[in-house]
């Protein structure tokens, strides 16, 4: 029986899964509820562990098993994997599974076999590694060559990567231990500052997806619930986008401040056709309203974003797994 062949973009805020032949089979938060008895029994993955976040009992612990790129709890992160495969159709450990594994630019050697680890544990057979940054200049197809280079910023949920890559690898780049979770972390400090107002972490997320804005003329608005940081009750305020331009901008800002020190430093003949083709962003953190306006006046250049920037990834471990060739040339370890 052939191998049932995957791509995997195992990111501490989203794993999105791309199967060979039928395309993005699956994405949902990296997340397990897992009971605290001793046992530490998965009790729900998902979308149905990420509706108890801020809910639970004292007998059950919400766990993300993966924390700014790094595998920080093998043993959930296997059995969350091996949960969304076989969501995927992977009856049982019987089926040989072959999976393109997305790893951050830079990964070290120790972070590589935590990988290998939950992967094995999870049920793949065969796994090929691969950087952040190629696999997603391949899903938002690029045309990659040894002599085209490209300049990319990858904004995922705990990782941001920025790379000058081409077909032969990267040319220079390296990963960051943060990404756009920043933006729902500096939100809630911001309003408990602010407002006095204390709001969880789904709220957060919440304000960020439905105001969450990078342009200083927004006129969205919303409804924001929480509890009195001051009182301890119920509360409820009205935020504008306005209001929270300053917090979502921090992170966008200190990207802008590293992708400058590294534009700086390529060689002139990249640095040419960089200017030439402009910045390429990608991740969920792509996702921001107003980020290609904000982005082309920051760094006075073209800014290129995909429609679905969330999925650049796995879409393009999508196009690795099917091309035996390409795979040699841009696996790290397999």
């Amino acid at each position: 029986m052939p191998a049932e062949k995957f791509a995997i973009d195992l990111d501490c805020l989203c794993t999105n899964i791309y199967k060979l032949g039928s395309g993005i089979v699956l994405s949902e938060p990296t997340v397990a509820a897992v009971g605290i008895d001793g046992k530490e029994e998965i009790k729900a993955v998902g979308v149905d562990a990420r509706k108890l976040i801020g809910k639970t009992a004292e007998k059950t612990k919400i766990i993300f098993p993966v924390f700014e790129g790094e595998i920080v709890n093998e043993k959930v992160a296997s059995k969350l994997l091996s949960a969304y495969l076989k969501k995927v159709g992977v009856k049982s450990r019987l089926t040989s599974v072959e999976a393109v594994v997305s790893v951050p630019c830079g990964v070290t050697a120790e972070m590589l076999d935590k990988y290998e680890i939950v992967a094995k544990s999870a049920g793949i057979n065969k796994i090929f590694f691969v950087e952040a940054p190629i696999l997603s200049a391949l899903g938002q197809r690029l045309p990659l060559t040894e002599s085209s280079p490209c300049f990319l910023i990858d904004m995922a949920g705990g990782t941001t990567n920025i790379a000058a890559l081409s077909l032969d690898g990267i040319i220079m780049g390296f990963s960051v231990n943060f990404g756009a979770n920043k933006i729902t972390t500096d939100i809630i400090d911001y309003i408990a500052e602010c407002y006095g107002l204390q709001i969880g972490l789904l709220s957060a997320e919440k304000i960020k997806k439905e105001i969450g804005s990078l342009l200083d003329d927004d006129g969205l608005s919303t409804i924001v619930n929480g509890r009195d940081i001051r009182t301890g009750a119920p509360k409820s305020i009205y935020v504008k986008a306005l209001d929270l331009v300053e917090p979502v901008r921090r992170y966008y800002d200190k990207i802008v401040e590293l992708a400058m020190s590294l534009l700086v430093k390529l060689p002139p003949e990249v640095s040419a056709e960089i200017r030439h083709t402009g910045i390429y962003v990608s991740g969920v953190g792509a996702k921001i309203y107003g980020l290609e306006s904000y982005y082309s006046d920051q760094f006075k250049m073209s800014i290129n974003i995909p429609d679905n920037p969330d999925m650049s990834v796995a879409l393009g471990g999508g196009v690795a797994i099917g091309n035996v060739d390409l795979l040699k040339k841009i696996v790290i370890k397999n």
